[in-house]
Parts: C-alpha cells; sequence; structure tokens
C-alpha cells in the first residue's frame, strides 16, 4: 500500500492526499492554494498526472483549499462530498453565474456523488479499498473524517476539525464508538503555529453578541456565509434579544439548506431568517426601525451596507467582524481589500473577532490534537498536514508515537511519500 502526500505537509490548505494499492487509487482532497500565500498553483497537467489512474477523489468539506480544484477532474472519476455540502457547493456557484461563467464549475458539482455518515464504501467495487465518513465539527457545514481500509490496514484521515464548535461534543465519543485499531492517523495541524491564541466556544460567542445587541440598535455581521455553527450563534443571539436576524436572498438559500439538513442534530440549527429585499420601503423602515437587526454580511456587501447606513442613522451602526484578521491587515499578504473597505464604514465602531472575542477557529487547539492522537493510538504512527512550515506535531510532545517526515519511508508494508 502507498500513501502519498502530494501536498499540505508544509502549508495549509492546497491538500492533495493519496492511498493507493494494487488495482485501486483514491484521493482525499484536491485543494487550491489558499489566496494571498503567494504560491504557484499546480497547473491542469500537474493535476492531471496526480490523477491518472483514480477510482475516485473524497472531499472531506467545501472549503477550496480542500476541493478547490475538483473541476479538474476528469467526468468518468467519481468525486464524493457529503449531501449538505454538495448543495451548499452548488448554491455558491450558481449565485456566482450572476457575476460571470462558472458553467464547468456547476456542472462539476453536479456530476459529484454524496456519501453519508458510517457508510462503508467499496471503491469501485474492487474489493479493495474501503472508505467510511464520519461527521466532525468545523467551519464548514457537513464535514467528514474518512476511514480508510486498505490490505488489512485502517487509516484515519480527519480532515479539519474543530471540538470547540457546538457540535463538537460528539467528537470524542464518535473515535470511542466507531474508530478503533487505527495504523496510521493522517491529521491537520493549522494551530500549531497559533498556541497562543484564545479558542472561543461558539457559545461564548453567542453571549458576545447578545452583549452586542443589548448596547446596539443596528448590527452588521460580516463572517462566512457557510459557517452553519457561526450562523447559529448570531441567530440565537438574536432570539434572546428580540431583534430580526435579517439577511439576503442568497444567505437565505444557505440558511434554508442548513436547516433542512441539521435542524435534526439541534433546534439552534432551524434558522427563522428576514429576507431582506428592499430596505428603503416605509413597511420595512419602520420594521427595522423598530425592532433593530443584525444583518449577516459578506466581503461583497459593501454597497448594500453603505445603503443601510444611510438610512438607519437614528442611531450608530456597530459591525461585528467574526473572520480571520489576517484579511483585515493592509500589509498581510492575505490582506482582502473588499474586507478593509467594509471595516472603513464603521470607524471606532466594530466588534473586532478573536481580539474583542467574537471570532474563533474553525481548527481544532493544541489540547484537542494532543487528546484526538492521544484516543486514536495510531499503531504505526502520524502524518501530519495541513499546517504552516516548521511547525512539526512533535511539538505536542507525543513521544509514544512515530511522526512521519517529508521523504520516502518503508514501514508495515506501507510505502509513506510525504513531499
Amino acid at each position: 500500500m502507498n500513501i502519498t502526500i502530494h501536498r499540505g505537509a508544509n502549508q495549509i490548505g492546497g491538500c492533495i492526499t493519496e492511498i493507493s494499492t494494487e488495482d485501486c487509487k483514491v484521493l482525499i482532497d484536491l485543494g487550491s492554494n489558499l489566496p494571498g500565500t503567494g504560491k504557484v498553483e499546480l497547473t491542469a497537467e500537474q493535476v492531471s498526472e496526480i490523477i491518472e489512474g483514480a477510482d475516485a477523489v473524497f472531499y472531506t468539506h467545501y472549503h477550496g483549499d480542500h476541493i478547490g480544484l475538483h473541476h479538474l477532474v476528469p467526468a468518468h472519476v467519481p468525486q464524493y462530498l457529503g449531501p449538505g455540502a454538495k448543495e451548499v457547493l452548488l448554491g455558491k456557484y450558481e449565485a456566482l453565474m450572476a457575476h460571470g461563467d462558472y458553467t464547468k464549475l456547476v456542472e462539476a458539482v453536479k456530476r459529484m456523488h454524496t456519501y453519508h455518515t458510517a457508510r462503508r464504501m467499496d471503491v469501485s467495487g474492487k474489493g479493495k479499498i474501503f472508505v467510511t465518513p464520519y461527521f466532525v465539527s468545523h467551519s464548514a457545514f457537513d464535514a467528514y473524517m474518512l476511514l480508510i481500509e486498505c490490505e488489512g490496514k485502517r487509516i484515519l484521515h480527519t480532515g479539519d476539525f474543530r471540538g470547540h464548535g457546538f457540535l463538537g461534543k460528539g467528537l470524542f465519543p464518535t473515535l470511542e464508538t466507531w474508530i478503533e485499531n487505527v495504523d496510521v492517523l493522517i491529521t491537520e495541524g493549522t494551530m500549531l503555529g497559533r498556541k497562543q491564541e484564545h479558542v472561543l466556544t461558539e457559545g461564548e460567542i453567542t453571549r458576545h453578541v447578545i452583549q452586542a445587541l443589548r448596547m446596539h440598535k443596528y448590527v452588521f455581521a460580516l463572517c462566512s456565509s457557510t459557517d452553519l455553527e457561526r450562523l447559529a450563534a448570531f441567530h440565537q443571539a438574536c432570539k434572546d434579544t428580540k431583534r430580526l436576524f435579517i439577511v439576503d436572498k442568497y444567505q437565505k438559500s444557505i440558511l434554508d439548506i442548513f436547516t433542512r439538513y441539521a435542524e435534526k442534530k439541534s433546534d439552534c440549527f432551524r434558522f427563522d431568517a428576514f429576507e431582506l429585499i428592499n430596505y428603503r420601503t416605509k413597511k420595512v423602515k419602520d420594521k427595522l426601525q423598530s425592532t433593530g437587526f443584525l444583518m449577516l454580511v459578506r466581503a461583497s456587501s459593501f454597497r448594500l451596507i453603505k445603503g443601510m447606513l444611510d438610512v438607519y442613522n437614528d442611531e450608530q451602526p456597530w459591525l461585528v467582524y467574526s473572520m480571520w484578521s489576517g484579511y483585515a491587515e493592509p500589509d498581510s499578504e492575505s490582506a482582502n481589500e473588499e474586507v478593509i473597505r467594509i471595516r472603513s464604514l464603521f470607524p471606532g465602531r466594530i466588534y473586532d473577532g478573536v481580539k474583542d472575542g467574537f471570532h474563533t477557529s474553525g481548527h481544532a487547539d493544541v489540547q484537542t490534537l494532543r487528546e484526538v492522537c492521544q484516543a486514536v493510538k495510531p499503531r504505526i504512527g502520524i502524518i501530519s498536514i495541513h499546517k504552516e512550515a516548521g511547525h512539526r506535531y512533535e511539538e505536542l510532545g507525543l513521544s509514544d508515537y512515530k511522526v512521519f517526515g517529508e521523504g520516502e519511508t518503508e514501514t508495515d508494508n506501507i510505502h509513506i511519500s510525504i513531499q
């Protein structure tokens, strides 16, 4: 059996993992580089070389750094994603069609197959490689870790995960109930480079938003439009303070998907949103000025926000910035000009991300990383991906486990190649 880390051992995002044996090959994630990293993206020819001979591609979730190259996969190679994740990804691309030609991406997503939690799949019906997905909490909805069985060995690929989301409480029960006798653990290390960052729970963020809504009549929340648990935090805060939870047409369509799939997990994922069509009509204006609101906005919402600030000005509106700080730093490689423009509309009136308690990572903190390794107890060892160069799993003090580094390794009839 072969385990190949094509990309991701020394960078966050752009993850591509291959597991293969005689006559069967699967890829886990086919991610593009994160924007602003300055890294040269793989060419179509390079992607074709990686995909050649693949029986299937499995995606852990829909973030671009894990699925961004999916449109380069030939139509005859099956691609798999969670059912809710597929709907969200399709909705995103269909909305983008109003701004450009995303036909190829839409068609590629429509062709995707779906997998379901705890259902074991025989890849291509060959009896060579079996894949079983298990749900995890992440800042992407409908995310999964994957258990791969091949040649009598069991490999757990965690994808991106965390323990501090609303759904994170299921992480260790899942590992204890379903995951046993793991030989190799492939897992993320995003937070290895941010050990000092205080990781809030989504419940703590909810309480902070409630406080903000009690102090301010109009609040705009700049956040990811597809982060189920963060949106649930904002929604719950609105319910508790009797503020209107306002969204646009696209955001409403995403919330409807979340409600359809996730409300069975918890009532907090049953979204009741006010879809804003025209904020200038007297009826709408009277309602919003009477009740106050929190409105979900995105980096592309500058014109909408600016227009609303001209109308809803009887009190000073505030911004909740609930995203990674790097997007808002002008000198950062990852600076987002649209984010910076929106923030400029709220001088001195921003609840600022992690610093002020309004954002938390979608990734496991270092203590959770350590505890997952100890819970899984990989017999052969650990392969760490989705981490910055220079940070190693040895920093976690896991002396009982072999951590594989870059290069070629032969062990227990497994060839491990980490590039």
